[in-house]
Order: structure tokens, then sequence, then C-alpha cells
């Protein structure tokens, strides 16, 4: 098939926002559908779906009411399909915790069963269970499912916590979203085995959480990052930030030859590089999913725009060369920067990878 169109059913949660995210702007041959709540409001959309990944369901709260909940939801969405006769391939999102001897476990095996019970009953049909482990990333919900998501919440906010050392599978929202896509489209045709980063102890996630902390926010420097899993867990921790934590004061030192401005300080490689933009152009519109970014204003003044990818919330700066301010740029945010002065602008650009050695482009482009 040339063209897949893949619905997601509960596409509005942490793992549905990234995989539509994923779908939607890394995917060329892909044409996502975010499924309505209300299938029965959404059933054309619903009839052009040949691949719809179900993860409408909820993980915390009465667990009685959970069970019947989430048995409902999945239950709902095969009583849709086949009042508009479509018997398109479904990919339920399940868990390690679907081999737990409680409720948790018992709907998702319920799930698994009702679903494929449902799929053989045609030769057009097909169900593939993805059992899931601990998932981490950006805007999850902190106290909710990922004990990463708490963990940041809480150093960030300066709160004690009691840990344990047990050993975690971990995996990279966007890693598990690059999984999903190859299953859903076929490219692992005989392969739905969902493969996590790394096992690690939970006290060495603390223990690093803790170093980014005082290392990005207490002393200005970026992190020693030393493989790709501590990038992924440092973006997600980034994530957490407030808006005022985003543009941070830069020691600058001014003698009669001019000003020097230390704008990064970093053990990471990666590079640094400037543009000049000529009044009133606009550069940018585009966002990153892996990359760390920070820029600075040299020269001129500029209005700096970002808005989370899924959402109308834009976040505006003004920002001129004498002001000393360096732009955290978090990932998932498309932004864009125009020069509103009457000269030329000048800005100094850091990221800590470099971008002709990179195998994946991670420059999206999305306007603000």
């Amino acid at each position: 098939m040339d063209n897949w169109v893949i619905g997601i059913n509960g596409s509005y949660g942490f793992i549905g926002y990234h995989l539509w995210v994923y779908l939607n702007y890394k995917c060329d041959d892909v044409e996502v559908i975010r499924l309505s709540k209300n299938l029965k409001n959404d059933l054309d959309n619903l009839k052009k779906c040949d691949v719809i990944i179900h993860m409408a369901e909820k993980n915390r709260g009465d667990i009685n009411k959970l069970y019947k909940n989430n048995k409902q939801s999945a239950k709902y969405l095969t009583e849709m399909l086949d009042k508009v006769n479509h018997k398109a391939r479904i990919i339920y999102t399940s868990s390690t915790h679907e081999d737990d001897n409680d409720l948790y476990g018992l709907w998702r095996r319920e799930n698994n069963e009702m679903f494929n019970n449902w799929a053989s009953k045609s030769y057009s049909s097909s169900f593939t269970s993805l059992k899931l482990p601990n998932i981490f990333g950006p805007f999850c919900k902190p106290n909710y499912n990922s004990f990463i998501a708490t963990f940041c919440d809480k150093i960030i906010k300066g709160k004690k916590l009691q840990i344990n050392d047990n050993k975690v599978n971990l995996l990279y929202i966007d890693n598990l979203c690059h999984q999903i896509y190859k299953i859903a489209t076929y490219i692992k045709k005989y392969d739905t085995k969902i493969r996590h980063d790394k096992i690690v102890g939970v006290k060495y996630i603390y223990d690093t959480l803790l170093r980014f902390k005082q290392e990005y926010l207490n002393e200005n420097k970026i992190p020693k990052c030393k493989d790709e899993f501590e990038i992924n867990l440092f973006n997600t921790f980034r994530s957490y930030l407030e808006k005022d934590n985003r543009l941070l004061n830069i020691d600058n030192y001014n003698d009669d030859r001019g000003r020097l401005a230390e704008l990064v300080i970093s053990k990471n490689q990666g590079q640094i590089f400037f543009s000049t933009t000529k009044p009133g152009i606009v550069r940018g519109n585009h966002f990153h999913t892996r990359r760390i970014e920070r820029f600075c204003i040299l020269e001129g003044e500029a209005l700096v725009k970002m808005r989370k990818v899924g959402t109308d919330k834009i976040i505006e700066y003004k920002i001129k060369g004498t002001d000393n301010k360096v732009i955290d740029m978090p990932v998932y945010y498309t932004h864009n920067l125009k020069n509103i002065g009457d000269t030329e602008l000048i800005c100094c650009f850091w990221m800590n990878d470099i971008l002709k050695e990179q195998e994946i482009d991670d420059t999206v482009y999305e306007e603000v």
C-alpha cells in the first residue's frame, strides 16, 4: 500500500498526542485521523481507516470503574465498526501489566480476547496487541502513569521524594512512536514486539534528574549527556520547566573593546552558529522532537514566538541584543523569530547535534 490511513482512538492522551505528532509530521506515507471520543458522530472518519490504534483508556482511579469503562471503550469501538460494516485492522496498546493477576491485567487480557474474536470473523480484519513497557517523554502528566514525570515535576519544585532502586524497562516516547509506525505499516510485518531503550535503576534516574537541575537551573550549564537515552531524559526534564525558566540570564563582560557573553557552557558536543535577518523577515516555523537548542539575540530587536504542537496558545518574547538573554527552546514547540527592528538582526544559535551528521532530520516544519 502506497499510503495508509491510520486512526488514533485516544489521541489526546500522552502517548496518543505524541503518536499523532509523529505520524502527522514525520511520515509522508500516512494520513492520520484523530478520532472523536464520540465515535457515533465520527463514522465517516472511522470508515476511512486502514488501521485503528486503540489507546482510549484511563489508568488511574477506582479500579472497578477502570475495569468497566476500559472494557466498554474497546467494545464501543468494535460496535461502531460493525455499524458501518468496516473491517479495519486494530492495534491495541496494552501493557506489560496485562500479565498481572489483578483487574489491571484482567481488562487488558479480556480486551485482547474480545478484539481477537472480532477480527477473526473476517478475512479482511486483523488484530495486533502491543505490550508497552514504561514510557517516558515530554508532557506526561505527573502523579499519573510515569514515575519520571513525577520526579521531574517534584525535583523542579524542590519537593522531596522517597525512592527505591528497582530496575525498570524504559522507552522514550519518540522511539515508541517509530516502532508503532513500522508495525502499523507492515515495515515490521512479522515482528510486533515493542523493544525498550534501556534497563536502569530508579535511583539512577533520580540522581541524573537532580544533576540536571543543579547544572541546568542553578549553574546555567548544559548538562553532560553520555548517550541518546540521557539526551531524551534531559529533554523530558526540560519540558516541565515553566515559561520563566526558558528565558535565562547570561554573564556579560564589557570593556573598551565591546562585550563578551557566554551563550552556552556545555560538556556535550554540538555546534554554535549565527544568522543575520533583514528587517521584517521571519525565520523558523519549525520544531524538533530530539534536539536541545538555545539562541541569543546579539544585535537588533526580535519577536520570538513558540507554540506547543497541537495547541493554540502562543508564547511571545520581545528581545533586544542589549538584554543579555538566551532562549531555551523546548522540544515539540514550533517556533519562529522576526526582526521587528530597523537594523539587521544578528542571532547566535547553539544545538547539541551537528546538522551535517544527522541520520534523520529532526527539523519538522509547522507554522507558529
